[in-house]
């Protein structure tokens, strides 16, 4: 288990800081070393959409097809959900094969 500081995110909250652990899978690992779980911290209040962005800035572009979940429901379209202390976030690559 890894664990990231993602600084920058701004947002709307007090100021204080929270944790959310983002599970990654497929060919997206490798760009976290290789770790499957990667703990980070955010501003409290910031959104799904600021956690996402963070993780691009520091990882490269997740791509369009990769599908988000966060605590067990895949996200469509609310990217602006706020996140709480201890949320689940999931970045599920598309899976092809035959």
């Amino acid at each position: 288990m890894g664990s990231w500081r993602v600084a920058g995110v701004q947002s709307s909250g007090q100021g204080r800081a929270m944790k959310v652990r983002i599970l990654v899978f497929g060919r997206l690992k490798e760009r976290f070393g290789g770790r499957s779980t990667v703990d980070v911290e955010l501003a409290a209040g910031a959104t799904l959409r600021e956690a996402v962005r963070e993780l691009e800035e520091g990882a490269g572009a997740l791509g369009g097809d990769v599908a988000v979940a966060l605590n067990g429901d895949v996200v469509r379209r609310d990217l602006d959900a706020e996140l709480k202390e201890g949320d689940e976030i999931v970045l599920l690559p598309p899976v092809s094969g035959g």
